[in-house]
């Protein structure tokens, strides 16, 4: 599962950080070699030095390493590493372009020339933030015969700049997700998975672009020539290839083809993806939190057919009125023949969601009609933009288009509403389907587009249509996609002789574990046990506003001046949360979650939760905020304020690394 990955995660992250205190300077020691070798000619093409600078500065936010040594460490690997670099191009001159193994990569050592020449001595400067030229640059400075004092001012200088600006976003990061993990370890989890996906839907498709560019125009011309050879197949080829041919009837005869290919796969692959379907599912299905959901569920629906098919057939509008028909139409018939077959699928394979919320047609899941809808929308607004572009940019608007086809799709999973196997089969199908109008759009005349236009119009649709639905629809959506807590029958004799310990031991959460054990069960109104406590001191704390939140930044912020945290028990926030002064630079807090049980007499819910120590900690020196943390005395001060109003019936039952016995209160 998911959460057990994430915990090993988590798990693994806690000792590299135990062994990092035990051995600080060898820590030191491999940020200097990273730095160092990442600025190495030739190394740092094959070393993720950004990632692994952003990963020392989460470690900075786990204060792990303090951040100015690792600065001026980072720097001088920097530094050296130019270093050595510049010394092997000063040492073999020209001859850097022949011997081993430089002359494997002609076309970076040219392309540093060119840098070289063009920006002169501010090249080393600026090579050290753009990507392949940057352990480059520094040899063919010493090729060209850069002056040695020159270079090392401008490495020196350039490197005290470089170290900063790439360890800071991994603190603001790691800063954020210790943040994260105090409210729910669950969210921290998701934010990562959710980054690393976009950042490899980045990679992928500039380096498939990359790898497929140079070879289309040969394939495009094989292509030809072999349905030249093939009459009755001809038309098939020339609708998509031929300029002068015809397209209405070959593209209709490739969508029939794409359509059945469609049915035949989703058939076949149904049985093998199910194992995956059902792991995937239920690993996202724990890590939900209610922040998530929200936020998913305001991207899941702006994807919904109403907006999308209203902002496209604006913006299709003024393109047909601006006097480029073609492309409209194009356009037009790609997204409607995708929407016709992405139904017509629905209706023929009738695969059931995986968590019932839609009536009818909708009812059925395979394939994602709000990831086809994204991906022909998208796809072939990114395919009219890059047709306007240099050949060497045409890789930024697909890039840039698939933001919102991932984000699409992943709300879709995380919420329940598809499978792996029916984004999958969303996404083939809106792809192909944008292949086919694509390509034979590209190799047919049309006028050349406003493309700085056409974006602005069709951002401005819909952005200001998704917006106003979303307002509209959020409510009715979010409950929608919440999950449903089904209640059991609690019958309260049983519950006090032993049933209670059938409830969780400790706060379902990734981060939660032993240290934030559920030490109270409370039988009764949550308006009882407020007012009871109220009377003894405890109070609500102020709601999180920006003011407050600056708070974090303050060098001198105490416990009760801080804001508080809510956190997440089994995918919910807690429903009471109140707190009361405790013992120096610290406060009790007590928060209380609804369980699925209820009184089976008179429906009273039980509730399950903690009451525990909130104290300042610390991250990294420029961060504060108030950690959970277990406190017996936090037990002793709530039984003495609820036993003069409840029953408060003491529990002892084994505990786990945190404790030997823990103390449980059942209070009715």
């Amino acid at each position: 599962m998911l959460g057990e990955l994430s915990g090993w995660l988590h798990q693994g992250f806690g000792d590299l950080v135990a062994w990092i205190e035990l051995h600080p300077h060898w820590a030191y020691f491999l940020v200097f070699l990273t730095a160092c070798l990442e600025s190495l000619v030739v190394v740092g093409l094959f070393l993720p030095g950004t990632v692994l600078m952003f990963a020392i500065g989460a470690l900075i936010a786990a204060d792990a390493l303090a951040f100015w040594p690792a600065c001026l460490w980072a720097a001088a690997g920097a530094v050296a590493g130019d270093g050595l670099s510049f010394w092997v191009g000063r040492h073999f001159h020209q001859r850097l372009r022949v011997v081993w193994p430089f002359r494997r990569y002609p076309a970076l050592i040219n392309h540093g020339v060119d840098f070289f020449h063009r920006h002169g001595g501010k090249s080393v400067v600026f090579a050290r933030f753009v990507g392949p030229v940057r352990p480059f640059l520094p040899a063919v400075a010493g090729m060209l015969d850069m002056p040695a004092a020159r270079f090392f001012l401008v490495n020196v200088l350039s490197a005290l700049v470089w170290a900063p600006a790439y360890l800071i976003p991994g603190v603001v990061f790691g800063a954020s997700l210790s943040l994260a993990a105090e409210v729910a370890g669950r969210l921290a989890v998701l934010i990562l998975i959710l980054v690393a996906l976009v950042w490899f839907s980045l990679w992928l498709i500039h380096r498939l672009f990359n790898l497929l560019q140079p070879h289309l125009a040969s394939w495009t011309d094989r292509a030809l020539v072999w349905g030249r050879r093939h009459p009755r197949l001809r038309p098939l080829a020339g609708a998509l290839l031929e300029p002068e041919h015809p397209e209405a009837r070959g593209l209709a005869a490739w969508l029939a083809l794409l359509f059945l290919s469609a049915a035949a796969l989703g058939l076949l692959l149904a049985q093998p993806l199910i194992g995956i379907d059902h792991w995937l599912h239920a690993g996202l299905q724990n890590l939900r939190t209610p922040t998530a959901d929200r936020i998913l569920v305001a991207i899941t629906t702006t994807g919904d057919s109403l907006p999308v098919l209203t902002g496209l057939v604006l913006v299709l509008a003024w393109l047909a009125w601006r006097g480029y028909g073609r492309a409209a139409v194009h356009w037009l018939f790609a997204v409607t023949s995708a929407w016709a077959m992405a139904q017509g699928l629905k209706l023929l394979l009738q695969v059931a969601r995986p968590l019932p919320m839609y009536d009818g047609v909708a009812a059925y899941a395979f394939p994602s009609v709000h990831v086809t809808l994204a991906s022909v929308g998208y796809g072939f607004l990114a395919i009219l933009i890059a047709r306007e572009l240099a050949p060497e940019r045409r890789w930024l608007p697909y890039s840039l288009a698939s933001l919102p086809i991932v984000l699409m799709a992943f709300s879709r999973l995380y919420l329940g509403a598809h499978w792996l196997s029916d984004i999958a089969g969303g996404l083939a199908l809106g792809l192909a389907t944008v292949a086919l109008f694509g390509i034979a759009y590209r190799r047919h005349p049309a006028p050349a587009l406003p493309w700085r236009r056409l974006l602005g119009v069709f951002l401005l649709a819909q952005l200001a249509l998704a917006s106003s639905h979303t307002v509209l629809r959020f409510d009715p959506a979010l409950a929608r996609y919440t999950p449903v807590l089904e209640q059991a029958p609690l019958n309260q004799a049983e519950w006090r002789a032993g049933d209670w310990q059938q409830l969780p031991a400790h706060r379902l959460d990734l981060a939660g574990g032993d240290r934030h054990p559920l030490n109270i069960q409370y039988l009764g109104t949550l308006a009882a046990l407020e007012t009871a406590l109220t009377a003894r001191g405890w109070r609500t704390p102020p709601p999180l506003r920006l003011d407050n939140l600056m708070l974090w930044l303050s060098p001198d912020a105490t416990a009760s001046r801080l804001p508080v945290l809510p956190q997440i028990h089994d995918g919910h926030y807690e429903s009471l949360r109140l707190i009361k002064g405790g013992d120096g630079n610290r406060l009790w807090i007590l928060r209380l979650w609804r369980s699925d049980r209820e009184q089976d007499a008179n429906g009273t819910p039980l509730w399950i939760g903690n009451v525990s120590a909130l104290e300042p900690t610390r991250p990294f020196d420029y961060l504060v905020y108030l950690d959970t943390r277990y406190d017996p005395a936090a037990v002793l001060e709530l039984r003495g304020d609820l036993q003069t109003v409840f029953r408060v019936e003491p529990r002892e039952r084994p505990a786990g690394r945190a404790m030997a016995v823990e103390r449980v209160m059942l209070v009715y």
